[in-house]
C-alpha cells in the first residue's frame, strides 16, 4: 500500500493533477509510472485539440550562448498569459534554448522533431492544462551576435555581424556590443519584419554612415571614434548579415 501512496504522490508532483485522476491513471497502467504518464498525456492533449481556446497570447525570446557566435529567437503561443510568470513554464524555455543551442537544431521543423521537445511540451500540457506551441523558432550563427527582449517579452529581434578580422584593427567589442543593440532596437522600432536583401542593405546603408555617427556623436567620442575612424573600421570591415523579429500576435 506504501508502494501504491508513493507512486501516486510521485504522479501527482510531476503531473500536478489530482490525487484521484492519479490513482484512476495507475491503477489502468497497472501502477507503472511511464505509461501513466503516456496515458495522461494523450488524455490533456486530445481535450486540448478540442478546445475552442484562441491561442493569441505567450511570449517572444531571444538568447545567445556565452561566446555570443550562436543565438536563437522563439515564439510561445500559450492559451492565456496565466503561465507566463510561473517559474515551471520559464524553466521550460530555458530547456528548449538549451536544447537548440546543443543539438543539430536549426529550424522550427528540427525543433519540433526532437523528441525532448516534444515530451517537454507534452508535459506542460499536461501540468499547465492548456495548449503550448512553438509557432516560430530561428536560429542564427555568426561572428557576433546581439538580441533585444522587450520587458514583457511581446516582442524581440536578434541580429548577427560578420566580422572581417583579418582587416579590422583596434576593436572595441564594447562598442560592437552598443552598435549591435542599437541594431536590434532599430529593428522593432521601425518595424524590419522581412528579413530579405533591401532591408539588409538599407540596415547597413544607415549603421555604417555619417548619419548615424551624427546622432549618436556622444557615444562616439566616448569610444574615441571620429567619423573616419568610424568609417574605416566599421564600414568596410563589418555587416548586418542576419537579423529577426518575432512579435506575439
Amino acid at each position: 500500500m506504501k508502494k501504491k501512496n508513493s507512486l501516486i504522490l510521485k504522479l501527482r508532483k510531476f503531473t500536478k493533477f489530482s490525487i484521484l485522476l492519479c490513482k484512476k491513471a495507475l491503477k489502468k497502467n497497472k501502477w507503472d509510472i511511464k505509461k501513466s504518464i503516456e496515458y495522461l498525456r494523450k488524455k490533456i492533449n486530445s481535450k486540448l485539440k478540442n478546445n475552442n481556446y484562441k491561442i493569441n497570447n505567450g511570449i517572444v525570446i531571444s538568447k545567445i550562448n556565452r561566446n555570443k557566435n550562436i543565438g536563437v529567437i522563439i515564439k510561445i503561443n500559450v492559451n492565456s498569459d496565466f503561465i507566463i510568470n510561473n517559474i515551471y513554464f520559464k524553466n521550460f524555455i530555458k530547456k528548449i534554448i538549451k536544447i537548440s543551442f546543443k543539438s543539430n537544431i536549426n529550424n522550427i521543423k528540427d525543433l519540433l522533431k526532437n523528441s525532448i521537445v516534444k515530451n517537454e511540451i507534452l508535459d506542460k500540457n499536461l501540468m499547465f492544462k492548456e495548449t503550448i506551441i512553438i509557432s516560430n523558432f530561428y536560429k542564427i550563427k555568426c561572428d557576433y551576435i546581439n538580441f533585444y527582449n522587450h520587458h514583457n517579452y511581446k516582442f524581440s529581434s536578434i541580429v548577427g555581424l560578420k566580422i572581417n578580422y583579418k582587416n579590422i584593427y583596434n576593436l572595441n567589442y564594447k562598442f560592437i556590443n552598443y552598435i549591435s543593440k542599437k541594431i536590434s532596437i532599430y529593428i522593432i522600432t521601425n518595424n524590419f519584419i522581412i528579413n530579405n536583401k533591401k532591408n539588409l542593405i538599407k540596415l547597413n546603408k544607415y549603421f555604417f554612415s555619417k548619419d548615424f555617427f551624427i546622432n549618436n556623436k556622444k557615444i562616439f567620442y566616448k569610444f574615441n571614434y571620429n567619423h573616419k575612424k568610424f568609417l574605416y573600421i566599421f564600414e568596410n570591415n563589418i555587416k548586418i548579415k542576419y537579423f529577426k523579429y518575432y512579435l506575439v500576435s
